[in-house]
């Protein structure tokens, strides 16, 4: 495809006008560059021009009918973490606009206490850190392509597990954070809204507008007030220390609690039965409390045990016998 064509297509999707038998040419189209991570802008123009275009769309869809009839998209979805999100931005959007509604939405809602930090399991698995006081909603709208989406009111911290042509956004009263699979908080108290990357890439929007696409230890501060944002190098983790703190699990599978004790202490944790990992508890962690703490609360709750090796940072739960 000539650099001209692959504009003039861009423009009919952006527009509306494309059938389904060109979506499947853009589409096929930027597959081609995904065994790179590197935009290729000689071809494709510049990353943030066609970034800011294709998330306005989603945003502009996002109220839109689901659909009755759906294209058949065979995708093979690798490296290049903004190819990823322009694609599935961009088929979601064209499905979204042109079809009615049929299908229901699944919903899930839930607020902190007033003085702990929450550890919340999501129907996708996905896993967020709700701060103290905040309030967030989820949704999810099933179809060809689903959008995950969250409403948040307050502060949290996102590991979005990444699933294929299934963007997970994030909603605050100003700004829209878009991404398919990454770690990433996101803090709107006050008159500023910051979105910071751990790891992977984001796009943040405002009323269609982008506002920067982010990569590990890069954060965006919005200023409501000023309408102005800012883009700054800054250590994620120091940002998101404030998740370290006390924490209560509610509902979480063993699974995810491991995935999450991983990040925290850097050790490797193996729950060696199926149905064990899928186990749903609730308790609550404090900010002292060490590994081993964890680990024979975690265990007691759930008829487990654990071993550790110290010198391999190796864990290894399974059920008592």
């Amino acid at each position: 495809m000539q650099k001209e064509e692959f504009f003039q297509l861009t423009d009919k999707i952006n527009d509306g006008s494309a059938n389904e038998a060109e979506l499947e040419l853009y589409i096929k189209y930027f597959n081609s560059f995904q065994t790179s991570s590197v935009w290729d802008e000689k071809e494709m123009g510049d990353e943030q021009t066609r970034g800011q275009m294709l998330l306005a769309a989603i945003d502009r869809s996002i109220a839109a009918p689901l659909p009755v009839k759906r294209l058949k998209l065979n995708l093979k979805w690798v490296a290049s973490i903004a190819a990823i999100l322009v694609v599935a931005v961009a088929a979601f959007w064209f499905i979204n606009v042109n079809h009615p509604v049929v299908d229901n939405v699944a919903n899930y809602a839930n607020q902190t206490s007033t003085n702990t930090n929450e550890l919340i399991q999501l129907p996708d698995g996905s896993t967020v850190i709700l701060s103290a006081g905040s309030t967030m909603s989820y949704s999810s709208i099933p179809g060809k392509i689903p959008v995950r989406e969250v409403k948040l009111k307050g502060q949290a911290f996102f590991d979005v597990k990444h699933i294929d042509q299934q963007p997970f956004i994030v909603r605050t009263e100003s700004v829209t954070t878009h991404v398919l699979g990454t770690a990433f908080e996101v803090n709107a108290n006050g008159g500023k809204i910051i979105v910071t990357v751990a790891r992977g890439k984001v796009g943040v929007t405002k009323d269609g507008k982008q506002l920067g696409m982010l990569t590990p230890n890069k954060q965006v501060i919005y200023d409501k007030a000023r309408d102005k944002s800012t883009i700054h190098d800054i250590n994620a983790k120091k940002t998101s220390s404030w998740s370290n703190g006390d924490l209560v699990f509610t509902n979480i599978t063993v699974g995810h609690a491991a995935n999450f004790l991983q990040q925290r202490f850097n050790v490797n944790i193996i729950v060696k039965d199926e149905a064990l990992a899928k186990q749903q508890f609730t308790t609550k962690l404090f900010e002292n409390q060490s590994l081993t703490e964890i680990l024979t609360l975690i265990c007691d709750f759930n008829n487990a045990e654990y071993t550790f090796n110290e010198s391999t940072k190796l864990v290894t739960i399974k059920p008592k016998n």
